[in-house]
Order: C-alpha cells, then sequence, then structure tokens
C-alpha cells in the first residue's frame, strides 16, 4: 500500500490526505527546547491497484452478462414482431374472406328470395288452372289451357334451371371454404358461414323436389286437359254425325 509522501510499484492510495505536523519552539536564556507534536488524522481505506482492476474485470463481466440479456431480450421481442405482423396478415386476409362469404351469401338469399317469388307464381297459376279443368270445357277452352300449359312448363324449366345453377354454386362454395379452412372448429366465423350455406343447400333442395313436386301436377293437368279435349272431340263427331 501507499501513504502519504510515498511511492510504490505495487499500487497507489485513493483519497488519502497527508500527515499534519505542529510544532512548538520555545527559546530559553540557557538552552533551545524544540518540541515537536504530531498528529494524524484518519486515513479512509487504501486501494490496491489489483483490487481496482478485479473491480473493473468484476464490471465488465456483469456489463457483458447485461448486454447478452439486453440481445436476448431485444430477439424475443423482434421474433414477437415479427408473429404480430404475420398475425395481423392473417386477420387481414381472414376479413377478406369473411366479407367476400358475407356478399355471396347476400347475393344467394337474393336469388332465394326470387326462387320463392317464382314458385309462388307457379302456384298462383296452377290453382285457377286446376280449378277451370274442373269447371270449364269446349274447343276455346281447351286451346287456352294449351297456351297455359305451355307457359307453365316454360316458367318450370326456369325455375329448375335456376335451382340447379343455384345448387351448384353453393356446393362449390361450400366445398371451397370447406377445403380451404381445415378441421371444423365450432368457434370459427366461417364455419359458422359453412353451417349457413349448408341449410340454404337444403333448402335449395327442398324447392328442387317440391318443384319436381309442381312438376308432376302441372304434368297431370296437362293429361286432364287432353283427356278433355279427346272427349270433347268424340262429343263434337257425335254430335255432327
Amino acid at each position: 500500500s501507499l501513504r502519504s509522501g510515498t511511492t510504490s510499484a505495487s499500487g497507489f492510495a485513493l483519497n488519502l490526505k497527508p500527515l499534519t505536523t505542529t510544532g512548538a519552539i520555545g527559546a530559553g536564556t540557557s538552552t533551545a527546547a524544540i518540541t515537536t507534536t504530531t498528529t494524524t488524522s484518519s486515513t479512509p481505506p487504501v486501494m490496491t491497484y489489483a483490487q481496482l482492476e478485479s473491480l473493473i474485470n468484476k464490471w465488465s463481466l456483469e456489463l457483458e452478462d447485461q448486454e447478452k440479456h439486453f440481445l436476448h431480450q431485444a430477439t424475443q421481442v423482434n421474433a414477437w414482431d415479427q408473429m404480430l405482423i404475420e398475425n395481423g396478415e392473417k386477420i387481414t386476409s381472414l376479413h377478406r374472406e369473411v366479407e367476400k362469404v358475407k356478399l355471396d351469401q347476400k347475393r344467394l338469399d337474393q336469388e332465394l328470395d326470387f326462387i320463392l317469388s317464382q314458385q309462388k307464381e307457379l302456384e298462383d297459376l296452377l290453382t285457377p288452372l286446376e280449378e277451370s279443368v274442373k269447371e270449364q270445357s269446349g274447343t276455346i277452352y281447351l286451346q287456352h289451357a294449351d297456351e297455359e300449359r305451355e307457359r307453365t312448363y316454360k316458367l318450370a324449366e326456369n325455375i329448375d334451371a335456376q335451382l340447379k345453377r343455384m345448387a351448384q354454386d353453393l356446393k362449390d362454395i361450400t366445398e371451397h371454404l370447406n377445403t380451404s379452412r381445415g378441421p371444423a372448429d365450432t368457434s370459427d366465423p366461417l364455419q359458422q358461414i359453412c353451417k349457413i350455406l349448408n341449410a340454404h343447400m337444403d333448402s335449395l333442395q327442398w324447392i328442387d323436389q317440391n318443384s319436381a313436386v309442381l312438376q308432376r301436377k302441372v304434368e297431370e293437368v296437362t293429361k286432364v286437359c287432353e283427356s278433355r279435349r279427346k272427349e270433347q272431340e268424340r262429343s263434337f263427331r257425335i254430335t255432327f254425325d
């Protein structure tokens, strides 16, 4: 260790204060007496170079550890940020798909409403036609019935074509959604939309079946009209013969 006024190659003193010496000199007539009083103030702890170097090395190691810890956390934050960006892109893509499905569902609802209106119109046409077949007879009526029957046939064919097209479109959309979304998840909005579309497909199949029933009724009415026409022709031949 180093003290005041002394130099050593092995270390140096920090915050050292020099020794304080106070002297009182008294002169006598016969003799000279010098009295020296030396007081040493309390000195702080002395640190050697090796101790300082050890502290610096310790602080350097701690700083390196903190730096490694910071870099590790920064890497994790970057990974989380990238994950958030990817999830944001997935959410955006899912939102676009949901909006597209909503538009398709709206279009399907409109076409279903149109088909229902066509079905009602067909029923409204068939009801008076059946009543007229029961109540009226004659060549004029048969000619009118033929026109109504032809119109009804065309309307039934039109509705049947629309039903087939709607069923195929709905089937394609459902297969596309089932293929793209993977395993079913009841909490997934797309799976709920798929259930709605499947319900719409069931409705279309029900409408298609009822359309077939109506077409059979039209065929029955046609047979009745043909039978009435043949009976009318026979009655005319008997009358003129």
